[in-house]
C-alpha cells in the first residue's frame, strides 16, 4: 500500500490527526449542547423545550 516508511508514517500520522479532530469537535459539541440545555431549561418554566444543535462541516481538498 504504502512505498516508503516515511509514506507510511505520513498515513498514520493523517489518521491519528483525524481522530484527535473528532474528538475534539465532539468535546466542544458536546459543551455547547449542554450549555444550550441548561439555557432552555432554565426559560422553560413547565414547559418542555430541547435544544437542537447543527453542526456544518466544510472540508476543502487541495491538490498535491
Amino acid at each position: 500500500m504504502t512505498k516508503t516508511t516515511t509514506q507510511a508514517a505520513a498515513a498514520v500520522l493523517s489518521v491519528l490527526m483525524t481522530l484527535a479532530v473528532v474528538a475534539g469537535m465532539n468535546g466542544i459539541a458536546t459543551r455547547q449542547y449542554m450549555a444550550a440545555e441548561r439555557v432552555a431549561q432554565a426559560n422553560a418554566g413547565t414547559t418542555q423545550v430541547a435544544a437542537v444543535q447543527r453542526v456544518v462541516i466544510v472540508g476543502h481538498r487541495r491538490a498535491a
